[in-house]
């Protein structure tokens, strides 16, 4: 058998619009323009039937100049657009800035991304589509694509769902207002102020952080709480893999969790992809972490826990740059047409690159070795080799800069 006779489906990791590329982005007509992002990365999508990414954003509008709040996203339609003339095909929308603008800023991003012709799963405008079973069809295999989050920053946007309205995203377990028990403010005051107080405070406190040259980001592991592994979401997402492996060849979970910028899964991230897996779903992608964490494919799965983060600005002020964020991966599953099962799983790796203006560019190493001094790419190699070893779990001195490699291992 060869890959000729096998689907190409490629998984990115999170698709963001962070405050510095807004700004490179804005021409002088204020009009934006952000298809330099995806530029150098058109080749290597067109080289896969379907391109599946995470997008961590939302198209609430102009109304506010997209000057949101302190990590509250809001990009422009534009980048939507350009998103989808690079050769993204379907995105999944399930994460935890999905209600940044509210409700009605999801409802939007679903009408932008509909109107740009974009696929995608994972947040919904009412409960009959949050129960349809998303299905796309690729040369007569039908693939079935679920889209799941950890949370919605509840604290942050002040937005909870409850059981009449959370069907509007898929979610993983019970919505917490975590700003209640937050360390950073007295118990005892944070009793008698409103939540919106407790955000605002919260939100000062990073700003002074910031000033004073103090990180209020570190690496965070994710661990389980009370209810999270038995919760009446589990007992839906049981039922919806059950829907879409008795509608479809293939079941894709592409699944929201993570501590951020930590290079190993945690307790919890571990969990619900055991979870995912014994239920009998094919493929699981996991994002969040901002970085590039382990994968592995087995008999009856293909895992892969964080693919990083695809354009996040390295000039932003939350990023911690020692697990190299700037990298991220491109999953490449092949799926063989006669057995509807996967043939071989490869990976490429690909970093960003930011220019003066904060303008981020998405190169293939393989392409962007080229324009690099010898001493850039030693540098280059070095990365791309602790990447390799992450991602794998070997321990390898040097590996060669390629277009994707091979995951042959159970690296479980």
């Amino acid at each position: 058998m060869n890959s000729e006779n096998c689907i190409k489906l490629s998984f990115l990791g999170d698709v963001t619009c962070d405050r510095p590329l807004l700004n490179a982005s804005k021409n002088k007509s204020d009009a934006y323009d952000f298809s330099p992002v995806f530029s150098e990365v058109k080749s290597i999508f067109r080289s896969s039937d379907y391109v599946i990414a995470n997008f961590e954003n939302v198209c609430a509008g102009s109304s506010n100049d997209y000057k949101n709040e302190y990590l509250l996203y809001n990009c422009p339609d534009q980048f939507v657009k350009d998103m989808k003339s690079s050769g993204i095909d379907f995105v999944t929308t399930a994460n935890n800035h999905c209600l940044d603008q509210g409700i009605e800023g999801l409802k939007r991003t679903i009408r932008v991304l509909d109107s740009n012709s974009v696929e995608h799963t994972g947040t919904y405008t009412d409960q009959k589509s949050r129960d349809a079973c998303k299905i796309v069809l690729i040369n007569d295999i039908k693939i079935a694509i679920l889209s799941y989050t950890y949370g919605t920053n509840e604290s942050n946007t002040g937005v909870i769902l409850n059981q009449d309205t959370d069907y509007y995203v898929g979610l993983l377990r019970e919505q917490k207002d975590a700003a209640k028990d937050s360390k950073k403010i007295c118990k005892k005051v944070a009793r008698y102020l409103k939540a919106s107080q407790r955000r605002k405070i919260s939100r000062l406190i990073n700003r002074t952080k910031l000033r004073l040259g103090i990180s209020y980001f570190k690496p965070y592991t994710d661990k389980i709480q009370d209810q999270d592994t038995a919760n009446r979401y589990l007992d839906q997402i049981e039922k919806d893999i059950i829907k879409a492996k008795s509608h479809s060849d293939v079941v894709v979970a592409c699944l929201h969790i993570g501590g951020q910028f930590n290079e190993e899964p945690g307790e919890y991230s571990k969990f619900i992809v055991d979870f995912f897996v014994k239920k009998g779903v094919d493929i699981i992608v996991g994002n969040h972490p901002h970085v590039i964490q382990k994968a592995y494919n087995i008999d009856s799965a293909v895992v892969a826990y964080s693919l990083g983060g695809f354009n996040l600005s390295i000039s932003a002020d939350y990023i911690v740059h020692e697990p190299l964020p700037e990298y991220s991966l491109i999953l490449n599953v092949y799926i063989d047409e006669a057995s509807r099962r996967y043939h071989k799983v490869t990976f490429s790796i690909l970093k960003i690159v930011e220019d003066d203006s904060h303008m981020c560019i998405v190169y293939p190493v393989d392409k962007l070795v080229n324009e690099l001094s010898d001493h850039e790419i030693l540098k280059l190699n070095d990365d791309i080799t602790k990447i390799y070893n992450r991602v794998t779990g070997k321990n390898l001195s040097k590996i060669k800069i390629q277009n994707e490699y091979e995951l042959n291992c159970e690296n479980s």
